[in-house]
């Protein structure tokens, strides 16, 4: 009985145990779904990362596009910027250069105008030099059949007799100065002038050296053109300027007409000594100088010469040393610690260099420790100081023929 006891309990247990097996599996306890749940909400938490890193991705990529296109605009833009300046600068080049050939070619025409006048001037004061000539001649002839002396020319006022075949006579002089050379009347309107003087004998314009010089040598006064208180330095540039290197300055020498002068007289650089102008330096060689504001007397005073010589390729160029300017018994010193014997020595040079001659007036016996007596202020000759000076340049024109 204990046997069969035994095997019944054995058959209910493994009755029990198929039917726990053999269930369907939906019948499952909740227990056993839930890893199943985690594994999907898993995959689906990974799939809107992957997303949201792809979109993050095509932003970025979106962004680097834009800030690219940004570039290139700007690049774009300041290589059409440098393409439309470069083009203007063309643009202006070529105006530049066709202006610089319209002018290059009115200078010619100019200049060939010019030569034609003075060529024209000269064979005029040639026919009238021979005539002046015979006249002189025919008057020493008559004279002498009388038993009189022959004079072509009076004295006036203390004035050395006109030479009466001078080579000078009847050629015309223009004279570039300061206001030792200028008298009211007689020099270019608009410019400023110093004789006659309250303080100065010179009463006349007879009595300067300048007109002593013209009624010694026969000579016509073309132009006066001396600017009281004028220095060779300057801008040369300005249409108002007083420079002795200015174009205006040049230019104004000319007759109304455009008649070239035959001799033209420089007298000019005292008050570039007084405004203590640097003298700067000199190779002893011409340099071309060009158009500026000059500081510096061998510069202006050799573009003056160059300036001088292309426009009156036809006339005698002279230049003159300057007087001497006192402190007492002594030669003045100027702010640079030059004397007018350094402003000399330059002027030599410089006109050397360009093949003018020079009268060196400050030689004429106006010695430093007589300023007194041939000036009124130590600086502008009165008439002693004027008729020296007169017979000084006077002779040395005529021995230059």
């Amino acid at each position: 009985m204990k046997n069969i006891s035994f095997w019944k309990r054995i058959g209910t247990a493994a009755l029990l145990t198929a039917a726990v097996l053999f269930q369907p599996q939906t019948s499952l306890p909740v227990h056993a779904q839930e890893p199943q749940a985690a594994a999907g909400l898993q995959t689906q938490q990974t799939a809107e990362e992957a997303a949201a890193a792809a979109q993050a991705q095509a932003d970025a990529l979106m962004a680097a596009h834009l800030v690219a296109w940004e570039r290139a605009k700007e690049e774009y833009a300041a290589q059409l910027a440098a393409y439309q300046q470069a083009l203007a600068e063309q643009q202006a080049q070529a105006q530049q250069q066709a202006l610089a050939q319209q002018q290059a070619i009115a200078q010619q025409q100019a200049q060939a105008q010019q030569q034609a006048l003075a060529q024209q001037a000269i064979a005029q004061q040639q026919a009238l030099a021979q005539q002046q000539a015979g006249a002189a001649v025919q008057a020493g002839n008559a004279s002498q059949a009388a038993g009189q002396p022959s004079q072509a020319g009076q004295s006036t006022d203390g004035l050395a007799n006109t030479v009466p075949l001078s080579p000078l006579a009847g050629k015309t002089v223009s004279i570039l100065g300061d206001s030792i050379t200028t008298y009211q009347g007689w020099i270019p309107e608009g410019y400023a002038c110093f004789y006659p003087d309250a303080d100065n004998d010179i009463k006349d314009v007879t009595q300067t050296w300048w007109m002593q010089v013209i009624q010694n040598t026969g000579m016509r006064l073309l132009v006066n053109g001396s600017y009281s208180a004028s220095a060779v330095c300057g801008d040369s540039r300005a249409e108002d300027s007083s420079a002795g290197c200015s174009n205006r300055r040049i230019v104004d020498l000319m007759g109304a007409d455009g008649t070239v002068p035959d001799v033209i007289l420089v007298f000019m650089g005292v008050n570039d000594f007084f405004h203590s102008i640097t003298l700067g330096k000199f190779s002893g060689t011409p340099s071309y100088r060009t158009d500026h504001y000059i500081w510096d007397f061998t510069e202006g005073y050799e573009l003056m010469l160059q300036k001088l010589q292309a426009v009156y390729p036809t006339s005698r160029i002279y230049c003159m040393t300057l007087l001497e300017a006192n402190s007492g018994d002594h030669p003045r010193v100027n702010g640079n610690g030059n004397t007018i014997a350094d402003y000399n020595s330059r002027i030599r040079q410089v006109a050397a260099a360009h093949g003018v001659p020079v009268i060196d007036v400050h030689n004429c016996g106006m010695e430093v420790y007589e300023l007194n007596r041939y000036t009124s202020d130590g600086v502008h000759p009165n008439r002693e100081g004027a008729s020296k000076i007169a017979s000084y340049v006077t002779n040395a024109l005529l021995l230059a023929g």
